[in-house]
């Protein structure tokens, strides 16, 4: 099954005969044994290339396969003899996708000849301080609008404060657990996938398009080379990288509080950035408070467990 998806996924980005090239979008063309006439050329804003002797061509509303042809016969007549032309997208400049969250350059990428969320972080330049241990891609239901204001998302609404001026304040809150996403579909085994719409049991995004998509990603697993993670982006889509979450612990510890939570945290790992259980307290007693499809959960939790984002761990004083 994951094979099959992944073949899917590289046949999605490979496939470029069939693409209908569009305004500023960058296209490598290649004439055998012409040196100055292959090269990278932009489509501009009225559709036209400018190419070595031919001057002006229509490149815009052609396929990459139509375009080749149209330039083999515009060279075959008395220019050159038989000749040979391919043409692919370096960079699909037309479609864009939306970058917001935790970055230090947040706004709108076009779409480059290898689509994928990977490729997308290397042009991004970097993750802020804040980033949290995942990524969250959502795309818009099929025939929604693929425009937006530059540096913002598509129908995301008002944001909620300054600071938020991308995405809404609700998006810091819906980092969804594991057992959240446990009755939403997964077309890729370990990448968590719904569908945005009231009911989903995801909170804080509600608010997006009815039947919009959307993907967590482990951040960690996509930079550590997992191929199932590294996704094939499309035009549209909003890549946000929520602030890290945060995993409180508290009660008879040595320093109660927040603490940053970091993938594959285990319940020990946990209480020794507390500073340990205090002489008073029951480390054999940890208990855990999270929420589950919106509602507040407690059970004993061994020390080899793993945390999970926002949960609050409180250690109860021994009976003596």
């Amino acid at each position: 099954m994951a094979l099959a998806i992944v073949a899917v996924s590289i046949s999605a980005i490979a496939t470029t005969a069939d693409y209908e090239i569009g305004r500023g979008d960058v296209l490598k063309v290649v004439v055998l044994g012409q040196a100055e006439m292959t090269g990278s050329f932009t489509v501009g804003p009225d559709g036209l290339v400018g190419f070595p002797i031919l001057g002006k061509v229509k490149a815009s509303e052609n396929t990459t396969l139509e375009l080749e042809r149209k330039l083999t016969i515009l060279l075959a007549d008395g220019i050159l003899k038989r000749p040979q032309v391919t043409v692919t997208v370096a960079e699909y400049g037309s479609q864009k996708v939306f970058v917001t969250g935790e970055v230090l350059r947040p706004g709108q990428y076009p779409l480059k000849s290898d689509r994928t969320l990977l490729a997308l972080l290397g042009d991004v330049g970097g993750l802020g301080p804040n980033a949290g241990h995942e990524v969250i891609v959502v795309r818009p239901p099929a025939g929604a609008a693929a425009t937006a204001p530059v540096g913002g998302p598509p129908s995301l609404g008002a944001p909620a404060t300054a600071d938020d001026a991308l995405f809404p304040a609700e998006v810091q809150a819906a980092q969804a657990r594991p057992a959240d996403l446990a009755a939403a579909p997964a077309p890729v085994p370990g990448l968590a996938t719904a569908a945005a719409s009231p009911g989903t049991g995801i909170p804080g995004l509600s608010f997006l398009a009815p039947g919009s998509e959307v993907f967590h990603i482990s951040l960690l697993e996509l930079q550590s080379g997992n191929p199932e993670r590294n996704i094939a982006l499309q035009a549209g889509d909003t890549v946000y990288f929520p602030k890290a979450a945060q995993v409180y612990v508290m009660g008879s510890v040595s320093r109660p509080g927040p603490y940053r939570y970091q993938e594959g945290m285990t319940v020990m790992q946990a209480l020794t950035l507390a500073g340990g259980v205090t002489t008073r307290g029951s480390a054999g007693r940890t208990k855990v408070v999270r929420i589950v499809n919106g509602k507040k959960v407690e059970q004993k939790v061994r020390a080899t467990e793993l945390v999970l984002p926002e949960d609050t761990l409180v250690v109860p004083e021994r009976f003596f």
